[in-house]
């Protein structure tokens, strides 16, 4: 049995230099929605998935990420590509994208990337459903209803889902041990190269991606894991201060309203939080 049993993977973290530059990104290219926005941070969130990315504002000096940690969104058909590149790129200045890149495949997926002014990397891809039966089961189940042309109309794509996020191992193998002894989750694909992790049952997944050289994130950039009580997030306080490895740096234990969280680097020095509730936490480092 796993050292935590989490009840979900929930939440995202994203630092970008200006919610007023980024935000457009995610609702006007990647059909999201903004469910609130509070100080110097936004709750964005896809109508097709029970996900929900926080955007904090950390300023003009906020640290360009690396294409290796990057949010990926879905479409329904790959010739859709083509028309995101061609819709996208035509607005690269209107929208300050510093680069749009050429749809290219790989791995059954076919996408292209876009490089947003907050200092991120964002993916459009189309997954050929045909791999889930190469066992890739990542390829299929991300939305139940696809939303219709008519919610997003005029740019010859529709992003039917977040799919995943992603992150970087200096070792797969003791990562991969990690993930599924300690956090409690699964390995639902990935090869030689890559670990797909993610939470049973749901579809969004994270790509965990081996990369000798490290440019590693602030506590802000981080992926939310939910437990069933404040007790649960106390216990797994404990158990993973004493652990002998695997935890390059433990933050304190908040407690208000009768709810409990915490932050937490892997072995990767890639950042977690602990939560007992799902209200998203809208401060940047805890």
């Amino acid at each position: 049995m796993a050292l935590l049993q989490p009840e979900g993977l929930i939440h995202g973290h994203y630092e970008c230099k200006s919610l007023d530059r980024s935000l457009p990104i995610f609702t006007d290219l990647l059909a999201c929605d903004v469910s609130g926005r509070e100080g110097a941070s936004a709750f964005v969130q896809h109508p097709n998935t029970a996900w929900t990315i926080i955007v904090h504002e950390a300023g003009p000096d906020a640290p360009e990420k690396p294409h290796g940690n990057h949010y990926g969104f879905r479409v329904a058909n790959h010739k859709e590509i083509e028309a995101a590149y061609a819709y996208i790129s035509g607005r690269q200045q209107e929208y300050r994208l510093r680069e749009v890149r050429e749809p290219a495949g790989g791995h059954f997926a076919y996408s292209i990337y876009l490089d947003e002014p907050g200092g991120n990397t964002l993916e459009l891809e189309y997954y050929n459903v045909k791999a889930a039966n190469h066992g890739r089961q990542v390829a299929a189940g991300h939305w139940d209803t696809p939303l219709p042309e008519s919610r997003f109309p005029g740019r010859g794509y529709i992003p039917q889902a977040l799919s995943h996020g992603t992150a970087q191992t200096d070792d797969k193998v003791l990562s991969n041990a990690f993930y599924t002894e300690i956090l409690g989750l699964s390995i639902v694909g990935g090869g030689n190269v890559s670990t797909y992790i993610g939470y049973p049952g749901t579809p969004w997944y994270l790509v965990v991606l081996p990369t000798p050289e490290r440019n590693y994130l602030r506590p802000v950039n981080r992926y939310t894991l939910k437990l069933e009580s404040a007790n649960a997030v106390r216990a797994a306080h404990d158990g993973l201060a004493k652990l002998d490895a695997g935890v390059t740096k433990l933050g304190n234990l908040a407690e208000s309203g009768g709810d409990a969280h915490f932050i937490f680097s892997d072995l990767d020095y890639n950042w977690w939080e602990l939560t007992s509730t799902e209200a998203p936490n809208r401060s940047p480092d805890a």
